[in-house]
């Protein structure tokens, strides 16, 4: 606080550009604490603030803490160790700087490195890793198919031989799309065979330790003691904040970045300064990868293009918005924010719409009406049902999204089972219209219903009040497929995957339901969605679960030989059935 003080009674106006924009640092930094007031408490994750216009430091703020079970402050030198998809930016650099030092070529063949990759895989290329379209499957979302957590070990030979023994690519290579970690995974495991190097070494004497960014490195060993490093945290039930996932360790999912807002300044000068060897890589990458599907300009390296009011807006942050950086070129500007919690994309933001005079306050929330109503459950009855997503598209992948959601009763109330497992309760409001908040301190979201005509189905509208994008349902009207027992008793057996070398048992239990059983995973029910096909709901981690569809093949004589397995990013994972 200290430190927090001297900045406010010492800071003066300044002109912050060439084009001569008075900023006030007394209210910069009032600002700033309005829109981080929430962190500045010792219950809270922590988050570090720098904004620098044209080379210079114009505040430097800090809230919260770094671990909240011994209250350590969160400060500028706290190491945070940043998620995958904005780790992306770090290695694909790495990966030019390699090419620039004449130690590989971004078109090198995968198979030139590792000859005993699948014969599919001849044409697929470093540019095609780089840009998720190898059609290599995905490391952690094909092993959710025999374990339920992402936090299993999984070494260097376990992850080359799930890549050697793919028989079939999951997009054609060189042009579908899917993200996938395993893409990634090869990269690094190619940079250290060319190199002859381990990468996280390389990466620090070429890439970091010339900048100065002592704090800044790729996580070697997830269990190595690092001075000044930030515990993770992410939301729990009821507003409160629990420990973040343990880190998976394996080839896809061991190349994490751990940075520090201090080294971020660093970082953003030399990516701010168009004549340096980084901003000649970044613009190389910018020219030869992909945007993803389903996210506005946003590219595969952790890139998001905006334009507001004319001015070029580069983000720095993943698919899932994590926003460590943000610049402004025309202004000479860069806003930092890095924290122990999932990210303050929304913060940071509204600090850049104050530069540009976008917005002078925080963002105003979309009101909504809160005040709940009594209607009894035999009304709440006409909103239940399937609601199927319209127009949803997915940065996971190509395949067709089959997203939909499942309204029923239950204790009198209305619940809405949103995806996977997750499940909330909606508080009626008005006429057809709900109300949900995310905890205390979360988003505000309007479930709306209507029904054009009276033989048209009934659509939902889920409006938030932060301004993310509007989500549409529309029930199903067809027919369910309402299998008998004795048709369920027809989908059992024994199902084997050659892929994995992994066994699927389903069974008809004494309730009349299917049931999938394996060794590693826990008893699943498979609900019937559509003629020969079941949705289930798979885990990521504990209570984190995702959607999941079966769908059994039949021949010639109606007999069923396979099923084949499909989600966000399984393409079309295949099980024979076992004759007996």
């Amino acid at each position: 606080m200290r430190y927090a003080l001297f900045l406010l009674v010492s800071f003066n106006s300044i002109l912050l550009s060439a084009q001569s924009i008075a900023i006030n640092k007394i209210k910069l930094a009032k600002k700033i604490d309005s829109l981080f007031q929430s962190y500045n408490n010792k219950n809270s994750p922590g988050t570090a603030i720098t904004v620098i216009q044209n080379g210079k430091i114009l505040t430097r703020k800090s809230y919260g803490l770094a671990n909240i079970e011994n209250q350590v402050p969160f400060t500028h030198q706290s190491v945070v160790k940043i998620p995958y998809s904005e780790s992306r930016e770090f290695i694909s650099i790495a990966a030019v700087l390699m090419e620039k030092d004449g130690i590989l070529s971004l078109n090198d063949r995968v198979r030139t490195y590792f000859p005993n990759l699948p014969d599919w895989a001849e044409p697929v290329t470093l540019w095609d890793l780089l840009n998720h379209r190898s059609g290599f499957v995905d490391e952690w979302a094909t092993l959710l198919l025999i374990y339920n957590s992402m936090s299993n070990r999984f070494e260097t030979e376990q992850f080359l031989r799930l890549l050697y023994k793919q028989s079939t690519p999951e997009v054609e290579p060189g042009v579908g799309y899917m993200y996938s970690n395993s893409d990634f995974g090869l990269l690094r495991l190619i940079m250290e065979k060319a190199s002859r190097e381990n990468l996280p070494d390389w990466i620090r004497q070429r890439l970091f330790k010339p900048l100065n960014m002592k704090s800044t490195r790729m996580q070697k060993n997830p269990l190595d003691i690092i001075p000044n490093r930030a515990t993770m945290y992410e939301d729990a039930v009821g507003g409160r904040y629990q420990l973040g996932h343990v880190p998976k360790t394996s080839p896809g999912g061991n190349y994490y970045i751990l940075t520090s807002a201090e080294d971020l300044e660093l970082w953003s000068a030399i990516v701010n300064d168009p004549t340096s060897e980084i901003s000649a890589v970044i613009n190389k990458l910018t020219t030869n990868v992909r945007q993803i599907p389903g996210k506005e300009n946003h590219f595969v390296i952790g890139f998001t293009h905006r334009s507001i009011d004319n001015h070029q807006v580069i983000l720095h942050e993943g698919v899932n918005g994590y926003n460590y950086l943000t610049r402004v070129p025309s202004k000479g500007l860069s806003v930092i924010t890095l924290g122990n919690w999932h990210g303050f994309a929304e913060q940071n933001k509204a600090i850049i719409g104050y530069f540009l005079k976008q917005a002078s306050e925080e963002p105003k929330l979309l009101t909504f009406i809160t005040k709940p109503i009594e209607v009894p459950e035999s009304e709440l009855t006409k909103y239940t049902g399937n609601f199927r997503w319209q127009n949803k598209v997915s940065w996971e992948s190509t395949n067709q999204p089959r997203n939909f959601s499942s309204l029923y009763i239950a204790d009198g109330k209305l619940k809405m089972r949103y995806t996977g497992n997750y499940v909330i309760e909606l508080t009626p409001v008005a006429k057809d219209v709900f109300y949900y908040k995310e905890g205390l301190d979360g988003y505000g979201a309007q479930f709306e219903f209507k029904q054009e005509s009276r033989d048209a189905p009934l659509n939902l509208t889920v409006t938030f009040d932060d301004g993310y994008p509007n989500d549409f349902m529309v029930r199903d009207t067809e027919d369910l497929w309402q299998p008998t027992i004795n048709d369920l008793a027809e989908f059992s057996g024994r199902f084997y995957s050659e892929h994995l070398d992994y066994y699927w048992n389903i069974e008809l239990n004494e309730a009349g339901k299917l049931i999938l059983t394996s060794s590693n995973l826990p008893d699943t029910e498979l609900e019937p969605d559509g003629m020969n096909q079941f949705h289930c709901i798979g885990e990521k981690y504990p209570g984190d679960g995702f959607d999941r569809w079966l769908l059994f093949n039949k021949n010639g004589k109606g007999e069923i030989t396979h099923l084949t397995v499909w989600s966000g990013r399984v393409m079309h994972h295949r099980f024979e059935k076992v004759k007996d």
